[in-house]
């Protein structure tokens, strides 16, 4: 019985141990809206802070669902996530404002809601210190260290 609970005592250690996430680095968000990106109009992005697992777990996998789950999701995870919203129109640069609590967040992702038809995908944006966004006529593309 004893060396039962312990190698259950050992696999509970183990399990929570692989729950425990690391903070995110992030420390500057720019958005580069490129002459024509979007199909020249102005792009809707939320940059989403994720504080804990069980709302990452919650996070859509494209652009599209988080935009028509948008208010659910917030709603149901008030504590959980902060969001930034912008509207960046073609031929600019913005410098993204980030929540009070963006060094505790575990995740931070993006949500670009392009007019094309396939839209885009959620972009993973946890591992960069500083990351520049591009929007172009058609697509999202990261860069940054």
């Amino acid at each position: 019985m004893r060396a039962y609970l312990i190698s259950l005592f050992v696999l509970l250690s183990a399990l929570v141990g692989c729950n425990t996430s690391q903070k995110t680095a992030i420390s500057n968000i720019q958005i580069v809206a490129e002459s024509g990106a979007n199909q020249n109009t102005a792009t809707v992005i939320d940059i989403v802070f994720v504080y804990d697992i069980t709302s990452t777990g919650l996070l859509p996998t494209t652009a599209r669902e988080w935009f028509d789950k948008k208010i659910a999701l917030i709603n149901g995870q008030a504590t959980g996530i902060d969001f930034v919203s912008l509207q960046v129109p073609p031929a600019s640069i913005v410098n993204v404002p980030l929540p009070k609590r963006y060094n505790d967040a575990i995740g931070v992702y993006s949500f670009f809601n392009y007019i094309d038809t396939a839209g885009q995908p959620v972009g993973n944006l946890t591992s960069y210190k500083k990351i520049t966004i591009r929007l172009t006529p058609h697509h999202v593309v990261y860069s940054g260290s």
